[in-house]
């Protein structure tokens, strides 16, 4: 009498898998290890990505804050004191970002004479242009500052 077993055939209880069937928790691991080892640095890399960004946007900020300001000195004003504040009004504007302008400091010269040069400095600190995003991996934008120069004739 048989019993209705094949002969050849292996089973599988619950306690035994098959090769096939451990394969893809085996590969299942290996993608595991793979996304926990790179996606800090991918992370890293998406924030230096990120606050480039905001420092490239920041520093076109302050290269227009500084060319408004120097326009703004090559035209005949009456007074210094006038001459000074639509210099620092032109330079708010073009900042334009409430803690750029709050943290904006702006040096210049004047020419007395037509033709004489207008040198306008303006520079921000660069933790008022973006967020320090990086500075959980050490590099930190603490104590630097984003400037721009533009040297104009008088008219």
């Amino acid at each position: 009498m048989e019993t209705g077993r094949v002969s050849g055939a292996r089973r599988s209880g619950r306690g035994q898998e098959t090769r096939a069937q451990r394969r893809p928790r085996r590969l299942g691991a290996i993608l595991s290890l793979e996304l926990i080892l790179v996606l800090p640095i991918l992370t890293i890399i998406l924030m230096a990505i990120a606050e480039l960004s905001f420092l490239m946007m920041g520093y076109q900020r302050v290269h227009s804050a500084s060319s408004a300001a120097c326009r703004v000195g090559t035209l005949p004003v009456g007074s210094s004191p006038a001459l000074d504040q639509a210099m620092q009004q032109a330079a708010a504007q073009a900042l334009d970002k409430v803690p750029m302008v709050a943290a904006y400091q702006m040096t210049y010269e004047v020419g007395q004479y037509p033709g004489d040069p207008v040198w306008v400095h303006v520079t921000v600190p660069m933790t008022a242009a973006a967020p320090d995003l990086l500075s959980v991996v050490g590099l930190s934008l603490r104590g630097r500052e984003l400037a721009a120069q533009t040297v104009m004739r008088k008219q």
